[in-house]
């Protein structure tokens, strides 16, 4: 023990002890550039969230249009027949369903012309 230092007590300043609630409270109040900074975190997020979203709906639309055209191209060549392409659909009937509506409304659009020009 004899080989340990002897440590000085310690004396606070003057006056520290008085002053030192208010500089606590001083310490603990928000700081108002702190608030508006996280808003506009906020704001700055959504807006690259909105951003992103829109990029990725768009480069889904473009991908759905290219394959439509893709499909289309394989019929128009008949490489692929009818039944190929009733067998890769869940719903074969709802395809047959609107190829006979978009057929019908052809007929009455030709039935309608001749109508006018057979008398």
């Amino acid at each position: 023990m004899q080989k340990l230092p002897k440590i000085q007590d310690f004396k606070a300043p003057e006056g520290y002890f008085d002053s030192l609630p208010d500089y606590i409270l001083e310490e603990i109040k928000p700081h108002r550039s702190i608030q508006w900074m996280k808003y506009a975190a906020a704001a700055a997020i959504l807006v690259v969230s909105l951003g992103v979203w829109q990029f990725n709906s768009s480069e889904t639309q473009f991908e759905t249009l290219a394959m439509d055209e893709e499909v289309n191209l394989f019929i128009e060549s008949q490489y692929w027949t009818a039944e190929d392409v009733l067998a890769m659909v869940d719903n074969p009937e709802e395809i047959l369903d609107q190829i006979i509506a978009e057929e019908m409304v052809y007929e009455v659009d030709m039935v309608d012309e001749n109508d006018q020009h057979w008398y």
